[in-house]
């Protein structure tokens, strides 16, 4: 089961201009999908050429001999092996030691604030928010120059960027998107929506509907509790919780219309109510109900699909995100950052760059699962999935396409966890019979306020 929410990124591989933002932000993702079928058999990831780590790493002179810096890092699950094999190249080339502390991504803010409260940070720490500690970063654009800056995709960085510098290295880039079970599909009759669907709400409601039916679950949808994934729907029902100015997005016609449609489902039981309610305020993945056959579709992200890969519990399929006023979803995922105030900076930034290098960011993207953010491996085909995901692959990646800037420009401002919180918080009001949808739309867009430019 997925227990870790990356944060998405305001970029797709290339084919998305950026956009530019003064502040440094944590972002969110939703995505399309793709219909590839998979049996239910085992998925062995192995490098190829294009995927083969360990680059040539300019960033490595003899002087880091015998020094030692910590990785703070959380993990998805198959990236962690990738980068122990990443970490051990990096050792071997520069004669150094990157120690490797892995928490849980629940404990990951409160394990960051301890340490630096005892003037102890880790060197290198990935996270999804950066911008919670945006001053406590090396700025990396000056550290690692302007050919580094270049090497990136450009419209991934505007998220990692504090006073025009750039903070975090974006890696491991997800997209939020539906998941479906095809073989339940299949006894149902209905077809599995294609990558060039177009799929509405009311369809995917009635689609999943006939597929609990048919096969007798006890939920029709799953769905991440998330202020992330709410967020996502209500953006592609053309409403944001922030605008350029930071106001002036939300839009109450089309947020009561997101708010009734997923307070409908979850009060009706077809996404399921007492998982709903028993999330309280924290982030717990839908795929529970999912992987026990109890909901033929979950509305997650391409962070899945690693994990479905490799136990492959039934046959599945990414597909495309249900659209409204717009179709698609954000981008995001997970920033590696150094701290200024480590015992050794400047072997951290060294690490960053050797993680940033092509080579490496290609070989952690074939065994996560997710997307690079190196511009040379922007084009497509540029990294070779293995053929029992790459069809879902681009499905995602084609979602991330789709969503409206102003969605992304709503998920950069500072203020974006908190006011998805507050969003969810409403829902489940709605849902426990405690608000009004008109009480929650208010109260959401009064949050939005609140919460505006603050990190």
């Amino acid at each position: 089961m997925t227990t870790t929410e990356p944060i998405r990124d305001s970029r797709r591989t290339g084919r998305k201009s950026a956009i530019a933002v003064a502040t440094l932000v944590s972002v969110t993702a939703a995505a399309c999908g793709s219909t590839s079928t998979k049996s239910a058999s085992n998925t062995t990831i192995a490098p190829t050429a294009t995927t083969e780590a360990g680059g040539t790493s300019g960033t490595a002179p003899a002087n880091f001999a015998g020094k030692s810096i910590t990785y703070l890092y959380f993990t998805n699950g198959p990236d962690l092996a990738a980068t122990k094999t990443l970490i051990a190249k990096f050792d071997a080339q520069t004669h150094a030691t990157v120690n490797l502390d892995t928490v849980p991504y629940a404990n990951l803010n409160q394990t960051i604030q301890a340490q630096l409260s005892a003037g102890q940070p880790p060197a290198v720490v990935e996270t999804t928010e950066p911008g919670l500690y945006a001053q406590d970063f090396v700025n990396l654009s000056q550290a690692l120059g302007a050919s580094w800056v270049s090497s990136l995709d450009p419209s991934l960085t505007a998220s990692a960027t504090y006073n025009g510098g750039i903070i975090g290295l974006p890696n491991q880039l997800t997209v939020m998107g539906p998941i479906v079970n095809v073989a339940m599909f299949q006894k149902a009759g209905v077809a599995v929506p294609t990558i060039n669907s177009k799929w509405t709400w009311s369809q995917l409601v009635s689609d999943a509907e006939k597929v609990q039916a048919a096969n007798h679950t006890p939920f029709a949808l799953a769905i991440d509790h998330s202020g992330d994934r709410i967020a996502n729907v209500f953006a592609q029902y053309g409403t944001y919780l922030f605008g350029t100015t930071g106001t002036g997005a939300w839009d109450t016609a089309q947020a009561t219309n997101a708010m009734t449609e997923l307070s409908t489902l979850i009060k009706s039981n077809e996404i399921s109510k007492a998982a709903w309610i028993a999330g309280g305020e924290k982030y717990v993945a839908g795929d529970t109900q999912f992987l026990a056959e109890q909901a033929p579709v979950l509305l997650s992200g391409s962070w899945e699909v690693a994990a479905l890969a490799k136990s492959n519990p039934f046959q599945w399929a990414a597909v495309p995100n249900p659209c409204q006023v717009n179709c698609g979803g954000g981008s995001g995922g997970n920033y590696m950052s150094a701290f200024k105030s480590s015992n050794d900076p400047k072997l951290a930034e060294a690490f960053i760059q050797f993680m940033s290098e092509p080579a490496n960011q290609a070989y952690m993207s074939v065994a996560s699962d997710t997307i690079p953010s190196s511009a040379a491996l922007a084009s497509p085909g540029s990294i070779t999935y293995p053929a029992s995901i790459a069809a879902d692959m681009e499905m995602f990646n084609k979602a991330a396409t789709l969503m409206p800037g102003a969605f992304e420009l709503s998920e950069a401002n500072p203020g974006y966890s908190a006011a998805s919180l507050a969003l969810m918080n409403e829902l489940t009001d709605v849902v426990a019979g405690t608000a009004t949808i008109s009480q929650a739309v208010t109260a959401t867009a009064q949050a939005a306020a609140k919460d505006n430019g603050n990190g």
